[in-house]
């Protein structure tokens, strides 16, 4: 674990894993770069999810979103910036 993040933090990482919090999270963080990065994370795994919605086609997108957050939120507890593969290029992006 890495002690240098602080408990509250990490938890504000991992709650920015679950949908619509990555976003909120992300706006009222800016100062914090470790929540920032998984906020980021968290909006294109959130994005992911959406798609999963559609019926019958979705079922795979909405499998991928949830295992891609519990990773995520999971490395975020234990302080870890995980560049999540393929998230990560587009999730550097996100800049508002």
């Amino acid at each position: 674990m890495n002690t240098k993040i602080s408990q509250e933090s990490r938890i504000n990482a991992v709650v920015s894993y679950v949908f619509v919090f990555s976003v909120v999270l992300y706006i009222i963080n800016k100062e914090d770069k470790f929540v920032q990065f998984h906020s980021r994370q968290g909006i294109i795994i959130a994005m992911i999810m959406l798609v999963g919605f559609v019926p019958v086609l979705g079922v795979p997108f909405l499998l991928l979103s949830v295992v891609l957050s519990i990773i995520g939120a999971s490395k975020a507890y234990i302080g870890e910036e995980f560049k999540i593969p393929f998230i990560y290029k587009y999730a550097q992006k996100i800049d508002f």
